[in-house]
């Protein structure tokens, strides 16, 4: 209990108890000391006292016993009495018999010795002093004596001495007291300085002790802790504000778009979420628009990322200038934006919002002195309370969008039952398209290839066709998308390669070693990464000439990553092989790479022959074409061809080859081994 306390007081009070205590013990111990020395010291005067006594009176006894003269002895004896210590005294002869006495005594003597003895009884001390007379001993003084006046004595001088104690603890406790605020004064202001630092959280404080003990070196190191904390915290604020400045940076990469600083798909996500839970309330409706700019990739790879990104930062512009501050505009990414319509009640002002939107981007765009056009495709979804989840109103929109692009693009469609049959119809499509080539339904047909001087086959182009089992014969409009989109195309595509070459080597070993083919390539298989092995296994395994086979490439697929398809084509014109651009005229190629790209052929689009030879603006258009292979020394061949006037008018053009239902739809193997059988082959 005593230790709890002593723990739970201040160091100045636990120093002056420790400080008393100690005075206290060595006041105590010389208290002692002296007490025990001042009564010794006492005692011994008044031994000194009785001998000097003893010594004046023993001659006169000595002469009274010679004498035998008792009573001159007891009058001797009895001058002891002034002396108020001694008890008794009496003086024994040799034979032991009292001779004289003061003070009369029972007691039992101790015998005569030759010298003077005392020893200490409880009631004082007892002296024996022989009584020599010449010489010789005559008897033995007794003299008893009691300590009462040394007790008294001792007394008074206890009772002295504690109170000169007494006075030098209230002294030490007043020095000490002074020392102590000497000590811990330091200790207590640096105690109050931490604490108060610690509540205010202010540390530009410092402590003012300065000096050269164990306190100025605590002062020196609470300062220099405190220099650290204020370091330490003009870090952390200086932290916090980079912190502050990194979180808003980060807040704007994460919500919005770098390029077009428009909200990004994360806020268009949040966004929708938000009116999802909004109008589920208040039941309200809201308008989705997906947007994707038409033929932005064309221009990317024609003018670079740069003028690319110049191009999304304008046309996100053009689209938030003309909607409403209620409407919000998004860019999801790549050439996507999404808009969201919360002012627009009706379907016929949000026909007039997409024929706005595609008006506005459609507007020639000049960057960098580039004069640039695209176009958009626009898919629309009506969000009604409770009908769909965030997820498939998206899906919804995507889908109107892409129906849109596959109708000409440049377009709006609203997503609709039939969108939704269609799509379900594509991926029903999809399933069976996996088994096809396992069924045997793909199939390949050959459309001949007509010298224009000769008009005999020189070749065939091999196009896709899909004997579906239940379906019928399915167009390559509506299933090569389907395969591209699956992944399906590569492996489709290396079993046309592989087919059309191995027909082509069973034509040439019957009819004609020149006989060549043409096969078309989608994007995605061009640009897969096995195509140049794949093309040379297939060549090699069919022992065929590289020189009779040619790959059809559009001019959308060519500029769909141009580096990458000058090389692919690099590669295959190392291999020996052909290289024609189909449908060339309607896609975005542009003169400068045209030149740059290792093709052969060039293939004018039926929708250019069509018109021949009585549309003038076909004719000049062809007429260009043919100027323009010319000059850059490429063969021309003319699809379409359906009828004779358009046959004749090419056969008075550098035409070399031409093709069309003038001269044989697109044939099975069958029908075509017909046809060279009947000597409508090369001669």
């Amino acid at each position: 209990m005593i230790a709890l306390h002593f723990k739970r007081m201040v160091i100045q009070q636990k120093l002056l108890i420790m400080q008393l205590l100690l005075v206290s013990l060595a006041m105590l111990f010389v208290f002692v000391l002296t007490v025990v020395y001042q009564y010794m010291s006492y005692k011994q005067e008044l031994m000194d006292s009785l001998n000097s006594q003893i010594s004046v009176i023993e001659g006169n006894i000595g002469s009274a016993i010679a004498f035998d003269d008792k009573a001159t002895a007891t009058e001797i004896l009895a001058t002891l009495s002034l002396n108020p210590s001694i008890d008794q005294a009496y003086v024994t002869l040799q034979n032991g018999l009292k001779f004289s006495s003061y003070k009369d005594s029972n007691s039992q003597l101790p015998s005569s010795n030759t010298r003077l003895t005392h020893y200490a009884k409880q009631v004082g001390a007892v002296m024996n002093k022989p009584i020599l007379v010449n010489g010789q001993k005559l008897g033995i003084l007794h003299v008893e004596a009691n300590f009462l006046a040394v007790n008294q004595r001792i007394k008074v001088f206890i009772f002295g001495l504690l109170g000169v104690v007494a006075l030098a603890i209230l002294l030490a406790r007043i020095i000490a007291a002074k020392l102590n605020r000497v000590i811990t004064e330091p200790i207590i202001y640096l105690e109050q300085l931490v604490t108060n630092i610690t509540k205010k959280h202010n540390y530009t404080q410092r402590s003012t002790i300065n000096s050269a003990d164990e306190i100025g070196a605590l002062s020196v190191g609470i300062n220099n802790m405190l220099d650290n904390i204020k370091s330490r915290d003009d870090k952390l604020v200086e932290e916090l504000k980079q912190r502050v400045v990194i979180e808003k940076r980060l807040d704007q990469l994460a919500y919005y778009d770098s390029v077009t600083d428009l909200p990004n798909r994360h806020a268009f996500t949040k966004n929708i979420n938000q009116l999802l839970g909004l109008n589920q309330q208040d039941q309200s409706h809201f308008y989705l628009l997906m947007l994707d700019l038409d033929f932005f990739k064309a221009v990317n790879d024609t003018h670079g990322h740069e003028v690319g990104d110049e191009l999304l930062k304008q046309c996100g512009l053009r689209l938030r200038r003309m909607l409403s501050e209620e409407d919000a505009v998004f860019r999801i990414g790549g050439d996507e934006f999404a808009i969201i319509l919360k002012a627009v009640k009706t379907t016929r002002d949000i026909e007039k919002i997409c024929q706005r939107i595609i008006g506005v981007v459609s507007q020639k765009f000049v960057i960098k002195l580039h004069e640039i056009l695209i176009g958009t495709s626009i898919g629309v979804a009506q969000y009604l309370p409770g009908c769909c989840s965030e997820s498939s109103l998206i899906k919804n929109a995507d889908m109107a969008m892409y129906w849109a692009k596959s109708a000409g693009k440049n377009t709006y469609k609203f997503y609709s039952e039939e969108i939704e049959e269609v799509n379900f119809y594509r991926q029903k499509l999809a399933m069976d398209l996996q088994n096809a080539l396992i069924n045997n339904e793909l199939v390949l047909h050959y459309q001949p290839i007509v010298e224009v001087t000769t008009e005999n086959i020189i070749g065939f182009e091999a196009l896709l066709r899909w004997a579906h089992s239940t379906e019928g014969y399915i167009s390559p409009n509506v299933f090569i998308p389907i395969a591209e989109h699956s992944g399906l195309i590569v492996q489709i595509g290396d079993w046309v390669i592989e087919s059309a070459l191995k027909q082509l080597k069973i034509w040439q070993n019957a009819h004609e070693p020149a006989l060549f083919v043409n096969i078309n390539m989608s994007a995605k298989q061009f640009y897969d990464k096995r195509i140049v092995d794949s093309i040379k296994r297939a060549i090699q395994k069919n022992r065929i000439d590289p020189s009779t086979v040619n790959f059809e490439l559009t001019e959308s697929i060519m500029m769909e990553d141009v580096d990458k398809a000058i090389t692919i084509m690099q590669l295959l014109k190392q291999m020996g092989t052909g290289i024609a651009v189909d449908d060339f005229g309607t896609g975005h190629s542009s003169m400068r790479y045209l030149k740059q790209f290792p093709i052969d052929t060039i293939k004018i689009d039926k929708c250019f022959v069509n018109g021949l030879p009585v549309d003038n603006v076909d004719t000049a258009i062809v007429e260009a074409i043919f100027a323009l292979a010319e000059s850059l020394k490429f063969d021309v061949v003319a699809e379409g061809v359906e009828t004779l006037q358009q046959f004749e008018f090419l056969k008075n053009k550098p035409c070399a080859k031409v093709q069309g239902y003038y001269f044989s739809k697109p044939l099975p193997v069958g029908l075509i081994e017909n046809l060279l059988n009947q000597n409508k082959v090369l001669q």
